[in-house]
């Protein structure tokens, strides 16, 4: 069945020729102008499966999930950080961050959904999906990513699937910068364009704490990008220590030891749960001085 609209709801009546149980991909034959339209969302010809990096709501909410609102609960006092430029009465430019405390709502992390797709024989093709009660929010959220992309998609069954399934290899979400003269420059520009995407009054916020821990002079950075754009990893290889550091403000930085091609592999649900680092420290007031405490008392411990 062909589906061309802007989102669905649901599902379940794009499925009524199928068995329950039966496997199917949720794919798009692609056009000559399609390619460029999939690029910004970071799918090639023949590269690896790779999560579109998220630019509107249905990749957001497979890249990076959302946030439930829990309107039962008692509201919890948050704080929330942002640049600010004033002039005062000679004239003078003064620039800085403030914090402002707001009563918010308490909210609950919906997990991503993280599914990879694959251009292959100029078919864009989702992961394989089954037509169960149990996967209905993966099939919703593969109709959906496919629409935001292209605004159309096909349910393909193994009558329409080719004979040579997709590979379900998937691609590291991470350009590794080792060192080097061009470390530096490679690092700049995707600073530059994390916070190109951000809202003016975060930019200078978001630059300040990467350049911040830039200047604690780790051996090597890791940027994201599919479902960990916007994250820089800051690696310390003497102190066995990679600091992931966001693009989002009032959030958190996370720490890591261990092995780096282990920790490459953690998905963002396993890096936000917070049940596998070693420290996590809050976008607060105290950041700068938290960070630089950790990364000092880690050293100590290794000599």
């Amino acid at each position: 069945m062909n589906i061309t609209r802007r989102r669905i709801i649901n599902p379940q009546r794009y499925l009524y020729a199928l068995h329950p149980g039966d496997k199917f991909y949720i794919a798009v034959p692609l056009e000559t102008e399609d390619y460029s339209r999939l690029q910004p969302y970071g799918l090639l010809p023949e590269s690896p499966a790779r999560i579109p990096i998220p630019r509107r709501a249905a990749t957001r909410m497979n890249a990076n999930g959302r946030w439930k609102i829990l309107k039962n609960l008692p509201k919890e006092e948050r704080f929330f950080e942002h640049d600010y430029h004033v002039v005062d009465w000679h004239g003078t430019d003064h620039y800085g961050t403030c914090w402002q405390s707001r009563w918010c709502y308490q909210r609950e992390l919906i997990p991503p959904t993280e599914l990879a797709f694959i251009i292959e024989g100029g078919v864009l093709y989702s992961p394989l999906l089954e037509n169960t009660d149990s996967k209905f929010i993966y099939i919703k959220a593969a109709m959906n990513i496919a629409l935001e992309m292209l605004g159309r998609c096909e349910v393909w069954t193994a009558e329409l699937a080719p004979a040579i399934p997709p590979v379900k290899r998937a691609e590291v979400p991470w350009e590794i910068l080792r060192p080097g003269t061009k470390i530096q420059n490679g690092w700049e520009r995707y600073i530059d364009k994390i916070v190109e995407h951000s809202p003016k009054g975060q930019q200078a916020v978001i630059r300040r704490r990467h350049e911040h821990l830039w200047h604690m002079a780790p051996d090597f950075c890791v940027l994201g990008s599919q479902n960990f754009w916007g994250y820089v990893v800051y690696g310390f290889t003497a102190l066995n220590l990679f600091v992931f550091e966001s693009n989002e403000i009032n959030n958190a930085t996370y720490a890591f030891r261990g092995d780096w091609e282990a920790a490459s592999k953690l998905t963002k649900t396993e890096v936000l749960s917070g049940h596998v680092q070693e420290a996590r420290v809050y976008h607060s007031d105290k950041w700068y001085e938290n960070t630089r405490k950790l990364i000092a008392d880690l050293g100590k411990g290794v000599a």
